[in-house]
């Protein structure tokens, strides 16, 4: 499930920061950077579309055997790992999740670490 802000938010907070910020603070070349990450997870969203969100819910739903919306099935999930009984196939299913948000959000550290391995 994407974490918030959205990418439209991340736009707009993107552009108000912009808007708002000074060229010559001592941190203009952070906030500069922080600019371009906030666009470009916006910009890989978008291209992902909500692709991620279905295959997501769609292995929640094989995992758990239940319906539900997205948000209900991740609470299913999380309830059942607290209690000790998460189902077979939760690491897996946890694993391709964080990739594929680590995707969107940082895909050098997803090379790094493919690299790696």
């Amino acid at each position: 499930m994407r974490k918030n802000p959205s990418g439209a938010a991340l736009t707009a907070i993107a552009d108000a920061t912009e808007t708002a910020a000074d060229p010559a603070a001592a941190n203009a070349n952070y906030v500069a950077a922080m600019i371009r990450n906030a666009r470009a997870i916006a910009v890989r969203q978008a291209e992902a579309g909500d692709g991620p969100a279905r295959a997501e819910e769609a292995s929640l739903r094989a995992l758990l055997g239940g319906d539900g919306s997205l948000a209900d099935l991740n609470r299913t999930l999380v309830r059942a790992i607290r209690d000790g009984r998460a189902p077979k196939g939760t690491h897996a299913h946890l694993c391709i999740v964080n990739r594929a948000e680590l995707a969107e959000s940082n895909p050098r550290y997803l090379a790094r670490l493919d690299s790696a391995s």
